[in-house]
């Protein structure tokens, strides 16, 4: 037999990991620490956005500058300097 209070314990995790997982983080804060905490991860989930944007957008513009400027054929066929 375990420790009844562990047992409880266990449990009371359970459930929390699954209104969790239906409702979103910080379901079982207190109300004013739960805004808080859903207030930084909108700010960590936009910057995270707007990283993944703006390095998109680079990685495209570099795709079609080499596209614009295709290496001509003496080019390709000298070997690479190192």
């Amino acid at each position: 037999m375990g420790n009844p209070a562990m047992v409880k314990r266990k449990h009371s995790e359970k459930r929390r990991k699954k209104y969790e997982q239906r409702l979103g983080p910080g379901v079982y804060m207190p109300k004013d620490e739960r805004l808080v905490f859903n207030a930084e991860a909108e700010k960590a989930i936009a910057a995270a956005v707007a990283e993944k944007t703006k390095f998109d957008a680079a990685k495209k513009a570099a795709k079609a500058k080499k596209k614009a400027n295709p290496p001509t054929p003496a080019a390709a066929a000298e070997p690479a300097k190192k």
